[in-house]
């Protein structure tokens, strides 16, 4: 796989590095062709430290010199940017979520992707965290399904998400695990927020969803000045609270509590790694384009909720009724990942 990494901010350059890795442990798999960033000196400044030949625009990629493209840049521009390397004939891409900044655009990027045979990744970078799949685990083993979920993901404010409100940007990950971990979609939805705190967008938000006799709730925010990312899971057999930070996970059944045994790896550097390896043994995205649709769609009905202060039944929507077919798609491969996550 020849691969270029475009956007080497914070996100793009830990790609870099860890995709440098990748190529160092895993012999021929791969080889980083280009980092590319408008600003030039952050793509000479990855450049030296973990090679590939530093690019200031995609416009100075030439037709068949790239396999596979990260893109790491903001979530407006992933429409635009991915648009164009399908035009370039780059046909995988990995697109850090959200797949895009609406619905809309998302759609017409999944249509245009399937018409090219282009394949798509999205960066939910929690879908590799070694507590998360060992939750995937218990749940199936133990835990059994759940009765609610709960997460709370809030922390400081980054000026690196001023074009992204928090829902689409902290949200989307809870939203993407609840997914994951139920493997259908919510009946209802409600969701609160609050604007105009650090940025003009949502900077606080609650999204609680019903999931036919399951309560799925998430709060995020980024006006704390910590980081908390955790997760509860209740049901009849028990408790499970996870710590997405310190990749720990703790069950707790009547007197009992259980710390359970992770082996702890860098979340982005598996997620890049198994991506990689997909697209050349399977020839698909790993975390594919209907997925980050079925999320984003919940995102933009959280928005909307917010906006509206009312409660939403997905079924009625005029989206959900109009492409039902590819969210079902989504949720179907939702368990196809699970499946290729424990037998890659």
């Amino acid at each position: 796989m020849r691969i270029a990494v475009i956007g080497v901010g914070s996100m793009g350059f830990n790609h870099v590095r860890v995709i440098k890795r990748v190529i160092r442990e895993e012999p021929g798999i791969a080889s980083l062709e280009y980092v590319i960033d408008k600003d030039y000196s952050k793509a000479v400044k990855a450049s030296k430290l973990y090679g590939g030949k530093p690019l200031a625009s995609i416009d100075e990629i030439r037709e068949g010199e790239v396999d596979l493209a990260f893109i790491v840049t903001p979530t407006s521009t992933h429409y635009r940017i991915a648009c164009e390397l399908i035009e370039k004939n780059v046909k995988y891409l990995f697109i850090e979520k959200p797949l895009t900044n609406n619905f809309k655009n998302a759609v017409d990027l999944v249509e245009k992707a399937r018409a090219s045979n282009v394949e798509i990744s999205v960066g939910y970078i929690e879908r590799f965290n070694p507590a998360v799949s060992r939750l995937l685990i218990e749940t199936k083993n133990f835990l059994r399904e759940p009765l609610t979920l709960l997460s709370r993901r809030i922390g400081p404010f980054t000026t690196r998400v001023v074009d992204t409100d928090v829902i689409y940007d902290l949200g989307v990950h809870e939203i993407d695990v609840h997914l994951l971990i139920l493997r259908k979609m919510p009946r209802k939805l409600r969701a609160y927020g609050l604007k105009g705190i650090v940025s003009k967008l949502y900077d606080h938000a609650w999204i609680n969803m019903e999931y036919n006799g399951i309560l799925s709730s998430i709060e995020v925010n980024r006006i704390t000045p910590f980081k908390l990312r955790k997760l509860y899971l209740t049901s009849r057999n028990g408790v499970a609270v996870l710590d997405y930070i310190d990749q720990e996970l703790k069950m707790h059944r009547e007197a009992y509590e259980i710390n359970v045994k992770i082996d702890k790896e860098e979340p982005l550097y598996l997620e890049d790694l198994f991506t990689i390896k997909h697209f050349i043994k399977r020839k698909k995205g790993l975390i594919d384009q209907y997925q980050a649709l079925t999320s984003l769609y919940l995102c933009e009905k959280s928005v909307v909720s917010a906006e509206t202060k009312k409660e939403i039944v997905l079924e009625e929507e005029e989206d959900y009724m109009s492409y039902k077919d590819y969210l079902e798609t989504g949720l179907n491969n939702y368990s196809k990942f699970i499946e290729y996550l424990f037998n890659p």
